[in-house]
């Protein structure tokens, strides 16, 4: 039996949210961080939000140059990015004192749905217990607001790369050209590692205007995963959302992980969907990792689709949350999981009013209340879709 252990806190009316992860040698994070108050200017709810950030960290032992990710929801990045730059920057300034430590991060325009909510973060902190050493570099020479971080452990080497884009902000590329060098500055800063994409385990990308432009992000990716040997189709969610400045047509973010002896990594399927391949997306539905002390399942953006790629439920937010969550079920199943197991979670609304009806189904449905989830406001790539969601789990060894 493993000596893994596994606690969440908090719910979605608490400040924090947070899943606490003891393994071998290290504890990890997931935590959903909210602004003490759903009132007030950007600058005092941002400054609340890093505040609340801090005590979460004191409470479990850790430190903000133990956070390895963060993912940051604005209402308005163009008009938030550079407040929140300056508070983000002298909060890890006064504890820090050196950029060495900061996190990878995304910029993300992505309003959160709570009314008068004008930001949200989630963050991943990794840090080491017992006599074990956990090795962290920080990517240099990033293009733009791109970063990256490099995390060492127990043979394992982790890569996350984060607010990666195409172009330049003052150039007129199209989104086909930004999409193409996105993907080609990806696999630039993979090498850079011994690394390239067909290792890659989970991407996140973010379109501007997915509606009109998804069929052309399918088209670049599934051709620049031909041109580089991607049989293995990474994890997915391809979403509504902008970094800054907004204008950039997309962005994304990755993570890859690597070992010694070859970790054992599997596409994962379930029975109440088709293959996204099958309608033209070069994702996987879903992957599994199996590690030393635990099997990591990254599930790509879930919505509600049937196993011929129908949307169902049209027009029906209650129906289309059933099905999504059916489906969630659908791909743990498969993997002996449950939801019990959930790490983390984000989910998307196409409309604010839909959280209600969301939550409502999220708990008859029997979803973890205190898992760490952040409800955004995005569009999905499907006009008819109303919601999506992607999730971690993870499971024991030996459970």
């Amino acid at each position: 039996m493993t000596n893994l252990k596994i606690a969440r806190f908090g719910d979605r009316n608490s400040t924090t949210q947070v899943t606490r992860i003891d393994g071998v040698g290290s504890t990890e994070l997931y935590i959903c961080v909210r602004p003490t108050h759903d009132e007030g200017r950007f600058d005092e709810q941002a400054l609340s939000m890093y505040d609340n950030l801090f005590k979460v960290l004191s409470e479990h032992g850790a430190g903000p140059r133990n956070v390895i990710t963060e993912k940051i929801f604005f209402s308005d990045v163009d008009r938030q990015f550079l407040d929140l730059g300056g508070i983000r920057k002298n909060w890890y300034n006064r504890t820090m004192h050196t950029a060495q430590y900061l996190p990878a991060t995304i910029f993300l325009h992505q309003p959160p749905s709570q009314p008068g909510r004008l930001c949200e973060l989630q963050v991943y902190v990794l840090f080491p217990t017992g006599g074990d050493e956990v090795k962290v570099r920080t990517f240099d020479r990033m293009p733009g607001l791109a970063s990256g971080k490099v995390v060492e452990h127990r043979g394992l080497r982790h890569l996350y790369l984060t607010n990666l884009t195409g172009g330049e902000d003052t150039d007129d590329l199209s989104f086909s050209a930004q999409a193409e060098d996105m993907f080609a500055r990806a696999e630039t800063l993979l090498n850079r590692e011994g690394l390239s994409f067909p290792d890659v385990v989970r991407t996140w990308i973010y379109v501007n205007n997915i509606e009109r432009d998804y069929d052309e992000l399918n088209r670049v990716r599934t051709r620049f995963f031909r041109e580089h040997g991607v049989s293995r189709l990474p994890a997915s969610t391809g979403i509504q959302g902008a970094t800054y400045p907004r204008e950039r047509g997309c962005a994304m973010d990755l993570y890859t992980l690597v070992g010694d002896p070859p970790l054992e990594i599997e596409v994962m399927h379930a029975a109440t969907m088709d293959e996204a391949c099958e309608y033209g997306s070069s994702f996987s539905r879903g992957m599994k990792v199996v590690r030393e002390d635990r099997t990591v399942l990254y599930l790509s953006g879930t919505a509600s689709i049937d196993t011929e790629g129908m949307v169902l439920h049209v027009g029906d937010i209650e129906g289309q949350v059933h099905r999504m969550l059916l489906n969630v079920e659908g791909l743990l199943e498969a993997q002996n999981a449950t939801p019990d197991d959930l790490v983390t979670v984000i989910t998307y609304l196409k409309k604010p009013e839909f959280l209600a009806p969301f939550y409502q189904v999220y708990k008859e449905r029997s979803f973890p209340q205190d898992a760490p989830n952040t409800v955004s406001v995005a569009d999905v790539c499907r006009s008819d879709w109303l919601c999506e969601i992607e999730t971690i789990a993870v499971i024991p060894s030996g459970r």
